[in-house]
């Protein structure tokens, strides 16, 4: 072999371990590449991990304190402050969602008053959905439609009864439609069913609109006779704290 096929033998090979180099550096690159891929792939499902285990652990404990406080969110008497009293040991968000499934609007308005700015807005949002909501339901009451009119009231009776916002706006909307026989009907009925609390705070406003309504018919005088009745039979107030 003369010196030239010699030196190009020798470039060839330079050239070929210059390759193999370059080759091994990338084949080295693109395996960090994929490991670092990977570990950031685990990162994620790891922390995926743990935000599901907080998430389950706080409908867990959400969970748990909701069932301590069933009996006493189902008693009329003792819901709103059981209510009150999850605030302080569970979501607020919760609580507000519970709130307005219950139509509980005292409730609504304290966490309004108390809550930061957002639980704020979210209790906001739901008094606006209740008031929007009763006010049609007692539109309703009064509708031309029969099967309306029964459902509306049935609702009412069902759902509403414990909502202290029903009365107040039962008499503001009937007392300027006492004309409306089934209507102012179906008024009375909801009257009878109502709580005595709710009579006793709006005595004054209940008194003109029965007044009203005795002279639209024999059906609206034996009802008006009914809440009547009820409220001769109302427990005195409890005495306030001597001063």
């Amino acid at each position: 072999m003369d010196e030239k096929a010699l030196a190009d033998k020798l470039k060839q090979l330079d050239q070929d371990r210059a390759r193999l180099e370059r080759e091994k550096l990338e084949f080295e690159q693109k395996k960090m590449q994929r490991l670092t891929l990977a570990i950031s792939a685990v990162a994620l499902v790891v922390s995926g991990l743990q935000v599901g285990v907080a998430w389950m652990q706080s409908r867990l404990a959400t969970a748990q304190t909701v069932e301590r406080f069933i009996p006493h969110i189902q008693k009329p008497e003792t819901r709103d402050a059981a209510l009150l009293t999850m605030a302080a040991f569970t979501d607020q968000d919760f609580v507000t969602q519970l709130a307005e499934k219950l139509k509980a609007t005292t409730v609504l308005e304290t966490l309004q008053s108390r809550g930061s700015g957002p639980e704020q807005a979210r209790a906001t949002e739901a008094l606006s959905a209740l008031d929007s909501r009763r006010k049609a339901l007692l539109a309703r009451i009064y509708d031309a439609d029969k099967q309306k009119r029964i459902q509306a009231t049935t609702e009412l009776i069902q759902q509403w009864i414990g909502d202290p916002r029903l009365v107040p706006d039962l008499l503001s909307v009937g007392g300027t439609r006492t004309s409306n026989q089934s209507g102012t009907i179906n008024a009375l009925v909801i009257l009878r069913e109502t709580t005595p609390e709710a009579l006793r705070t709006n005595i004054s406003e209940l008194q003109p609109f029965l007044d009203q309504a005795r002279s639209n018919g024999p059906q609206t005088a034996a009802l008006v006779a009914e809440v009547q009745g009820r409220l001769a039979r109302l427990p005195a107030a409890s005495p306030g704290p001597a001063s």
